[in-house]
């Protein structure tokens, strides 16, 4: 979840417990500010004095939220300063880094665009903290976090998992050869679920997951038009179009659906000439984002 900027906060409805940790956070890194101590050292101080575990990943999430928070109030304060080698230590008289009012934060989004995405000898994704040190420290890391959160997502990037890419680089970062299966797993499907609430936003009428007896899903069932629908990120590939294709077929063979329900393919972005061909010769729909709206070309 994103920390509100300050003139925000009042919308946000932060909650006891919560303030309790961001609390804590803060004051493991003020009585640690002269130990040099990076983030993970630190976050990891700040589990063991709330009692909670980084290995749980409901605990861990709670952590991670608590302490960013407390950098990002104790850096706009000017009680501490986050530096580009990852360690925190006091204010310093001259040198550091001028804050950034509210209104001038466009200017931040604007760097961190000029970065260039990708630049050479980079990956398609960055996370803030990598936006701050490219930016070689102008600017205080809270502003950069700020900046990139209102002016940059969901307008020019998009952010998966803490990972930052253009919208339409997608394909790109999942490629990543860094990246773990589980992480690859992880990222399809947050990629899915948000394909899915776009869609579903933009056709304006409640449409939901289809729950089987055997305890298969499928991502979408439209009961008025007899439509299964499944949600894939990969609108290029269609050896990787054809395995939603083959979940939705096998979908429709379940809970004697009716004979002549209809399945369709929901993908990112405009399909390859293979992919509408796959579709096109098995008879299944196919649903992807054009501009704001959706171009539906349905089957059956």
């Amino acid at each position: 979840m994103a920390v509100p900027y300050p003139n925000d906060r009042q919308r946000s409805g932060n909650g006891q417990e919560r303030d309790f940790r961001i609390g804590i956070a803060s004051k493991v890194i003020l009585e640690s500010i002269d130990e040099n101590l990076e983030w993970d050292a630190l976050l990891e101080r700040t589990a063991s004095r709330l009692r909670l575990s980084l290995e749980v990943a409901s605990e861990r999430t709670r952590v991670r939220d608590a302490f960013l928070a407390a950098e990002l109030d104790l850096e706009w304060t000017n009680q501490v300063v986050y530096t580009v080698e990852g360690t925190f230590r006091r204010p310093l008289a001259a040198g550091d880094p001028e804050a950034v009012a509210e209104a001038d934060l466009r200017e931040v989004a604007d760097a961190v665009l000029g970065l260039g995405w990708p630049g050479s000898g980079h990956k398609p994704s960055r996370t803030i903290y990598e936006c701050f040190v490219e930016l070689g420290g102008r600017y205080r890391h809270c502003d950069v976090y700020w900046a990139m959160h209102k002016h940059l997502k969901d307008f020019k990037l998009r952010v998966v998992r803490a990972h930052w890419m253009l919208q339409d680089d997608l394909s790109a970062m999942l490629a990543d050869p860094s990246l773990t299966q589980h992480e690859r797993h992880e990222i399809e499907r947050e990629l899915e679920e948000d394909l899915v609430r776009r869609y579903v936003a933009w056709l304006g009428r409640p449409v939901k997951k289809r729950r089987f007896a055997n305890g298969r899903e499928a991502d979408l069932f439209d009961p008025s038009r007899g439509l299964l629908i499944e949600a894939k990120v990969y609108h290029r590939d269609d050896v990787l179009v054809a395995h939603g294709m083959g979940q939705a077929m096998y979908y429709r063979t379940l809970d004697r659906l009716p004979i002549d329900t209809r399945i369709a393919v929901l993908i990112p972005g405009a399909p390859s000439d293979a992919v509408v061909r796959l579709l096109d010769i098995y008879d299944v729909g196919l649903i992807h984002p054009q501009g704001d709206a959706f171009v539906e070309v349905l089957r059956g």
